[in-house]
């Protein structure tokens, strides 16, 4: 999904993203976001880190300006921070426990994709090794929440889950709903998913379909005040 932004002056991030320089869009969209305070850049830096595409240096350097900059209370700040802890990036040891707390105060800071990410820990039992309890029902509420906000991530795990009926029980409507939910919000894996699906699953899924679609033109309202992943 391409990045769009308000500010101008990170078109040139843009542009180096697009081409694959990923070295020249950190320095830009690190630049504007540390010395203009600029929340957009923020955005873009958390989704390069989101997506793989910072080294080490970059993840470490990322990290010494998020964990202070996340004690304001900023959601993409205490989001990355959580995602450095839960994968253990760079220098950052993996640490659960940690990127659990920094998904929940994302979470009071409306960022979207934090409900994924913590929902994920929760159904998946990422987290049992360093004490984080696994808690299906907790997780499905959270991906429940962000999928119906705006989080196509979230939508998509959903989707799958209902799907394949291991982790929780399967309902083809639900799968369905989230499928379309995440494929309207231009998601290509959930799209191929949904195609899939509508040939093995022969059914009637047009009142669901609308429910979907209702959905999203109310996350698309909502879009002016939210960015997600």
């Amino acid at each position: 999904m391409t990045m769009e932004f308000d500010n101008p002056r990170l078109q040139a991030g843009i542009s180096n993203l697009e081409r694959g320089r990923f070295e020249a869009a950190f320095e830009v969209f690190f630049d504007i976001a540390v010395n203009e305070a600029d929340e957009e850049a923020a955005f873009a830096l958390t989704r390069m880190c989101f997506d793989g595409q910072l080294n080490p240096e970059q993840v470490n350097k990322l990290f010494e300006w998020l964990n202070s900059y996340s004690r304001n209370s900023n959601g993409y700040a205490n989001f990355n921070v959580g995602l450095m802890y839960e994968l253990g990036m760079g220098e950052i040891a993996r640490n659960v426990k940690t990127a659990v707390q920094y998904y929940e105060k994302a979470i009071k800071d409306e960022v979207l994709d934090a409900y994924c990410n913590l929902g994920n820990i929760y159904v998946f039992g990422t987290g049992i090794d360093q004490g984080v309890p696994k808690d299906i029902p907790r997780g499905v509420e959270l991906l429940t929440v962000g999928a119906n906000a705006g989080s196509r991530v979230a939508a998509y795990n959903l989707g799958t889950l209902y799907e394949k009926g291991t982790a929780i029980p399967q309902d083809y409507d639900k799968a369905f709903y989230f499928l379309t939910l995440a494929t309207l919000q231009k998601h290509e894996h959930a799209h191929r998913c949904l195609i899939i699906f509508e040939k093995a699953i022969k059914g009637d899924f047009t009142k669901v379909y609308d429910a979907a679609e209702q959905q999203f033109w109310k996350i698309q309202n909502m879009r002016k005040l939210y960015r997600s992943l």
